[in-house]
């Protein structure tokens, strides 16, 4: 497995990897003396929609400033799991579906921080497509990052809702990300695309016309893209969960105080994710699609605190995966997640991180 440190990023490949800027480097010296922390990222694609929880608190030093030597590992999510389970990570930023699946088989992992706070899955279809319902994606083909990834869960879920059998109907297939996967659905060799958020606006800014699909029970899937961590970790350091995840939370309150700011941000640590091939102004207003596209998906439900995981979106993703087989048993709802270093995570000084943020670079 690759890793990425807040201080320097080893090149993966896909066209959307990238590495961080030689710049923000440290001396070893200064690595030893804060406390080592590895996060695993259930996706390789580090574009501008992960500004929040990846560039933002490297480039503003964050977590440096709390103490914390932090190493990013952008990977599949099944892999990123499995890197926590077996200790090679400590933490993962990964959709709950299959830390879910591997709770009711007894993996000691759950849910300290809510990221992602709506469903930001989406099959799509380009708009030329004779698909107009879920009910044609029958006979049909989907591509999807990974066969281990939340969103096929999800999906089979809304298929099954729909009418189809997901064993039967839909076949999916592996695309991978970024420019391949839009590749694959524009010159048919998938029928449907299985992707998310800011795919989908990278998609636009290629000037692909999509239209996505949902469900009424899809919308209820407001337990995202979350931050877990082993059940011993809890116990042993909770501090540095509520140091790496303050930083996190700040890190979406400048993104969205400031989302060019963060973009600017994110393309000085990570200089690959800028694009090459356009002028500035143009670069700038796709990355900025990309990043006000994930706002949308980040933005706190009036009186919720930044992490703050609510029991009903536990509860419908549980009933959601149940009713579709995807669980065959219900696991105790605290099992899945905690709130219990919230009020840690959100002690911080919300107008002087504004202040900073209204002061990125331009």
């Amino acid at each position: 497995m690759k890793n990425l440190s807040s201080q320097r990023a080893l090149p993966r490949a896909t066209t959307l990897f990238l590495m961080l800027a030689a710049a923000l480097a440290v001396t070893p010296a200064m690595s030893q003396e804060r406390e080592k922390l590895t996060i695993a990222i259930g996706t390789d694609v580090l574009d501008a929609s992960q500004a929040n929880n990846t560039s933002v608190p490297i480039y503003t030093k964050c977590w440096e400033n709390a103490g914390l030597d932090v190493t990013l590992q952008p990977t599949n999510s099944t892999t990123a799991m499995q890197a926590v389970l077996t200790g090679q990570a400590d933490m993962v930023n990964m959709g709950p579906a299959a830390a879910i699946i591997a709770r009711t088989k007894g993996a000691p992992i759950k849910a300290v921080y809510l990221n992602m706070r709506h469903n930001f899955q989406f099959p799509v279809v380009q708009e030329s497509s004779p698909i107009k319902t879920l009910a044609d994606f029958k006979g049909k083909t989907i591509g999807v990052i990974s066969y281990g990834a939340q969103m096929v869960q999800i999906f089979r879920g809304m298929f099954s809702e729909a009418g189809l059998n997901p064993d039967k109907d839909v076949t999916f297939v592996e695309t991978g990300s970024g420019a391949q996967a839009v590749t694959a659905l524009t010159r048919g060799r998938v029928d449907i695309w299985g992707t998310w958020d800011s795919q989908i606006a990278t998609a636009e800014n290629m000037g692909v016309k999509l239209r996505r699909f949902t469900s009424p029970y899809a919308e209820k899937l407001t337990f995202g893209g979350s931050y877990f961590v082993r059940d011993d970790m809890i116990t042993k350091r909770p501090k540095v969960i509520e140091k790496a995840l303050r930083c996190v939370a700040q890190g979406s309150l400048t993104t969205m105080t400031n989302p060019q700011g963060a973009l600017k941000v994110h393309w000085k640590v990570f200089p690959l994710t800028k694009p090459s091939s356009v002028d500035e102004a143009t670069a700038i207003k796709q990355g900025l699609h990309i990043i006000n596209t994930r706002t949308e998906f980040l933005k706190l439900e009036p009186g919720v605190k930044w992490g703050e995981i609510p029991i009903s979106a536990v509860a419908n993703m549980v009933a959601f995966m149940k009713a579709n087989n995807v669980i065959q048993t219900s696991p105790k709802l605290e099992d899945l997640y905690t709130n219990q270093f919230i009020a840690a995570i959100n002690d911080f000084d919300s107008a002087k991180v504004i202040a900073a943020a209204k002061a990125l670079p331009k």
